[in-house]
């Protein structure tokens, strides 16, 4: 046996609103889920926090053409993959006074 449903227009656009809705909330959590370490930002304190190095060392850094920082509004943003290649690298082992 069928149901039939009658919905007024607001009552189907909410439906549909709350379908896609949902979509792409689900969408967004795989994407976060199968996002890897290597894809997103380091701020500026993360990164200092990750080497163990303080704001002017960073700055030295950046001068030196070692890492380069991308502006986001008023926020200094590193890659978190140039982050790692230059860890594993070893070039920024002599900036790290880890005591």
């Amino acid at each position: 046996m069928e149901n039939i449903v009658v919905l007024n227009e607001d009552q189907f656009v909410d439906v549909i609103y709350k379908t896609v809705s949902r979509c792409l909330d689900e969408r967004m959590v795989n994407a976060l889920v199968n996002k890897s370490e290597e894809d997103g930002f380091y701020d500026r304190d993360e990164l200092c926090n990750l080497l163990h190095i303080t704001y002017p060392t960073l700055w030295r850094i950046e001068k030196k053409g070692l890492l380069k920082s991308h502006k986001i509004g008023r926020k200094n943003l590193y890659s978190k993959q140039e982050v790692n290649q230059l860890m594993k690298s070893g070039k920024l082992a002599k900036y790290n006074h880890q005591k």
